[in-house]
């Protein structure tokens, strides 16, 4: 199932009953972790962590317990990893790296990604994948990393917990996070009128949901 069948058959479920507003914007919630993986002072790959909230993960790992052993194995949820790992190209997955304050070319910073799978934790899916870094990002400008969804159909916000790590990074290279700033009352009211069953939200609207970008700074002195 593509990801965009995923997210509205998640919606589908939330009108069905669930404990949340049917109606409003957004309808699915994903927990962020992100590992920026170094070699010497230049941004290999991303490493991300996305947990999914309950009652997404429950619609979405329906069916895939193939021995009904109650245990979803990592060879069970595979084939669901591949085929969303897959179909999140058509939203850029979600994130954008670039230099602080440099023009956007329209190009991706990332290649295929690859080393992907899911997991469960309680409750919830997490889906665990890489992206290449193909673009040369200069870390002595620094780097800024964002992972949301610009039509706010899906909430990113990063964890608690370890929210943003480098990974072999060298001493003179630093990290620090900024989290999302929130939407004021009136643009969450209009969001809330959008109906279950649309994901796009009005370009309008978009201005003000870049506000709910998750950001990892990084520079290297």
């Amino acid at each position: 199932m593509p990801f965009r069948s995923w997210l509205l058959a998640s919606a589908f479920l939330v009108s069905c009953g669930l404990s949340f507003s049917a109606q409003a914007h957004p309808h699915v919630w994903v927990s962020v972790q992100s590992e920026l993986v170094m070699d010497g002072q230049k941004i290999k790959a991303i490493n991300h962590t996305w947990t999914f909230d309950e009652a997404f993960s429950a619609f979405a790992s329906q069916g895939l317990d193939e021995d009904d052993d109650g245990v979803l194995t990592r060879e069970e949820l595979q084939p669901l990893a591949q085929v969303n790992v897959e179909s999140l190209s058509e939203y850029g997955y979600f994130s954008d790296l670039s230099e602080k304050g440099a023009p956007d070319t329209g190009k991706s910073a990332f290649g295929e990604p690859h080393d992907y799978w899911l997991s469960v934790s309680g409750d919830q899916l997490v889906l665990h994948f890489t992206l290449p870094v193909v673009a040369d990002i200069d870390t002595h400008k620094e780097a800024v990393l964002d992972v949301y969804d610009p039509s706010f159909f899906v909430d990113f916000a990063f964890a608690d917990k370890n929210p943003a790590k480098l990974v072999n990074a060298p001493s003179n290279c630093h990290a620090r996070i900024e989290r999302p700033k929130g939407l004021d009352d009136d643009v969450a009211s209009q969001l809330a009128a959008i109906p279950a069953d649309q994901r796009d939200i009005p370009s309008d609207l978009m201005q003000f949901t870049v506000a709910m970008a998750n950001q990892v700074f990084l520079k290297c002195d």
